[in-house]
């Protein structure tokens, strides 16, 4: 028998294999997607409840839920190493958490903090190549891809820049400065990819483009934010003027 596993960087799923083993509806998958943010932790009701029906839930929604976890116990009754456990304050999903997409991108991302240039090019790949879409697609309210789904988008931001800072270590500029260069175009004010570019194109010989990139994300911070760039990406600037980069 393969082994469950579950999604939450991208459509919210319970998959076998290749297989959805189908959440019908934006509600189930939201109490999956409860459950798994907090695996093999309790769940209480109401954080449930907030999450799916925001600080006002109906009458039924406490009955609700507990129809919804009925039916993700049934998906789950096939795998008898993982199940939903019940207590007096709520649900908790009891799973290794490697069969969590989640859990195997923060794993990766660990690892590649603690290797060197190489190969933190490679966990980062990895890590990165689990993402299907924006986390949490697919749930019911918006609680969770506001609130949660921010923060989930931030770690991944993060593993890009990772990314292509490793990339850049090792000098494959290319590949850097393609990366990079979609980054900065999607989050303009993001200083730390805009840093990276610059110092990528100024190894290209790409001066000017580099310069460049900084006038057009001080432009982004000073329109959008009142603010000047960073100590960082000012001192990047100075180092391309004086070709000390």
């Amino acid at each position: 028998m393969s082994q469950v596993e579950f999604r939450l960087l991208g459509p919210v799923d319970i998959l076998n294999g290749e297989q959805s083993l189908g959440l019908a509806t934006p509600q189930q998958r939201g109490i999956l997607a409860s459950l798994l943010l907090d695996a093999n932790r309790v769940v209480p009701i109401e954080k449930m409840l907030r999450a799916i029906w925001g600080e006002e839930p109906t009458e039924s929604a406490r009955n609700a839920v507990q129809g919804y976890i009925s039916k993700i116990r049934r998906i789950l009754a096939p795998f008898p190493d993982c199940g939903i456990a019940t207590s007096p304050q709520g649900y908790s999903l009891q799973v290794d958490r490697d069969r969590i997409d989640l859990y195997r991108f923060r794993h990766l991302v660990d690892v590649a903090h603690r290797s060197d240039a190489a190969h933190s090019a490679e966990h980062l790949k990895r890590a990165l190549e689990l993402w299907q879409g924006p986390a949490l697609t697919g749930v019911a309210g918006q609680w969770l891809p506001s609130r949660v789904g921010t923060y989930l988008e931030e770690e991944r931001l993060s593993a890009l820049e990772d990314h292509a800072a490793a990339v850049l270590a090792v000098g494959r500029l290319r590949e850097a400065i393609a990366e990079l260069t979609t980054l900065v175009v999607d989050h303009p004010l993001r200083e730390r990819a805009a840093g990276l570019l610059m110092a990528a194109l100024h190894r290209a010989g790409r001066r000017a483009d580099a310069l460049t990139v900084f006038r057009n994300t001080r432009h982004h911070l000073v329109r959008e934010l009142g603010i000047e760039p960073g100590t960082v990406l000012h001192r990047t600037h100075q180092q391309i003027l004086s070709d000390a980069l």
